[in-house]
């Protein structure tokens, strides 16, 4: 026989969805600014514009042209008219063009001009225009159109290949950064200039963000715990390779340390680093775990009886109404049972009202002890008690109230043994919440009437009666 498997829902936190949006139109909007700056420092000739600092590699004017058509496809790929998605899509093609062309003339040795593309529209001197971007760039505006291009619902795995194949060429280049700082820049990475690795990175976040509930970033949506610590470690965890070159580099290049000691250094910078996350986590364990605490001590406070600890009316109520629906739906089983104390207010006026509330915290005890882990026990109010028996029909629950008037008779009362009286029905087809009580307690009434410390079983329409059934009344052993 299969095991049935129950597929959980994946909820997203809408909250954290809506972040993640603002943040890819607030990236797009960055990117874009960002580029048409270099551009303007290009096209007036101000330095200073195109680089992130005097003396730093500038980002050469056909790279600003395909971060800038980049930022406005990101853009407009969120917005609602579809007219404006297809104009994104005609950037993201720009940009792929621009960046695999950039890749053959590097491939190839050959000149296609498109480096000189930007000088040939400016009315300045072209000298004075840098033209070829270096071949890292180039890659990461081919993967950054593809992005633009496929559609997140149809290519999901290809988008997140593409998406960790654009993280990697930029966390290598602000890896690389700490080389090419201290003026070892012969790799292609080292040749990167900063801000394009930035804008690189950043884009590539913006495109999986727009798309937060798909792909890699569909976790880290998830309103869950792995969610959670997925919002939390993933981007620092991105930096710290880049963050530990840049320390090596800088002990070496600016501090004159020897490699070994630069070494030792690093390797105790990156040890405080992973305990500093560890403890990170612990914190962010500790506070979740805590809160989930406090919800489940709130949600079981109000749906628990203080004085009995059993369920109290507002939970009985959602439990029976679940149970209804089931029946309804798919024609299951369970029944009813509702128990009163015997001559109760009598015991209230012999012992007093301390004693009678032990009474009922002793028959909370009672109940659960008779009961299976399915079942549910709940005060219905002041003496009078309701149990719901799933999967149980008429049968099964005399079996359950013999063995509670057994427990009953046979627990050592502090004052004097007290009896319960138990009325009994199982839930047919139609039935509602009202007509299954009522039945139930017109047995419970035809048990009182019968002489107590005994069960009567409501009389079940024909469809529930059949050979075997259990008698109408139970006495217990």
């Amino acid at each position: 026989m299969g095991v049935a498997m129950i597929t959980v829902p994946f909820h997203h936190d809408i909250g954290v969805v809506r972040v993640f949006l603002r943040f890819s139109r607030a990236a797009a909007l960055l990117i874009c600014v960002a580029a048409l700056v270099v551009l303007v420092g290009w096209w007036w000739q101000w330095p200073l514009l195109t680089t992130m600092w005097p003396g730093q590699p500038a980002m050469t004017a056909n790279a600003a042209v395909g971060f800038v058509l980049s930022g406005g496809s990101l853009l407009l790929s969120q917005h609602p008219a579809p007219s404006w998605s297809s104009v994104g899509r005609w950037l993201s093609l720009g940009v792929l063009a621009l960046g695999a062309v950039t890749l053959a003339e590097h491939l190839w040795l050959v000149d296609l001009h498109i480096d000189h593309l930007i000088a040939a529209l400016s009315t300045r001197d072209p000298a004075g225009w840098p033209g070829r971007m270096a071949e890292p760039v180039a890659a990461g505006f081919v993967l950054l159109g593809a992005l633009g291009l496929l559609p997140a619902r149809r290519w999901p795995r290809l988008r997140d290949a593409l998406a960790l194949v654009a993280l990697v060429i930029a966390m290598s280049g602000l890896a690389s950064y700490g080389i090419a700082l201290a003026g070892k820049g012969a790799t292609p990475f080292g040749r990167m200039p900063l801000h394009s690795t930035l804008l690189l990175l950043l884009a590539t976040l913006g495109w999986l963000c727009a798309s937060p509930t798909l792909g890699l970033t569909r976790v880290a949506t998830a309103d869950t715990l792995g969610g959670a610590l997925a919002r939390r470690l993933l981007l620092p965890a991105l930096l710290l390779p880049a963050v530990f070159a840049f320390v090596f580099e800088l002990l070496q290049s600016w501090l004159g340390l020897p490699e070994a000691l630069a070494f030792v250094f690093v390797a105790l910078f990156s040890g405080g680093a992973v305990a500093g996350l560890v403890w990170w986590v612990a914190n962010l364990f500790d506070k979740l775990e805590r809160q989930r605490r406090e919800s489940i001590a709130l949600r079981n406070d109000a749906g628990t009886d203080i004085l009995t600890g059993l369920a109290n009316r507002r939970a009985l109520d959602e439990a029976l109404a679940g149970l209804l629906r089931g029946q309804r739906e798919h024609d299951t089983t369970f029944s009813l049972l509702m128990l009163d104390l015997d001559r109760f207010k009598t015991f209230n006026d012999d012992f007093g009202h301390l004693a009678g509330d032990q009474v009922l915290r002793i028959t909370g005890h009672l109940l659960r002890a008779a009961l299976r882990p399915a079942d549910m026990a709940a005060r219905y109010g002041g003496e009078e008690f309701v149990l719901l028996l799933p999967g149980t029909d008429l049968n099964g629950a005399g079996e359950v109230a013999a063995r509670l008037l057994d427990a009953f008779r046979g627990f050592a009362w502090p004052q004097c043994t007290v009896t319960v009286s138990i009325g009994m029905a199982q839930a047919v087809a139609g039935d509602a919440a009202e007509d299954l009580i009522r039945r139930a307690d017109g047995s419970l009434y035809d048990a009182k009437r019968g002489g107590r410390d005994r069960a009567v079983a409501a009389i079940a329409p024909p469809e529930v009666l059949r050979p075997g059934a259990f008698p109408r009344a139970v006495s217990g052993s």
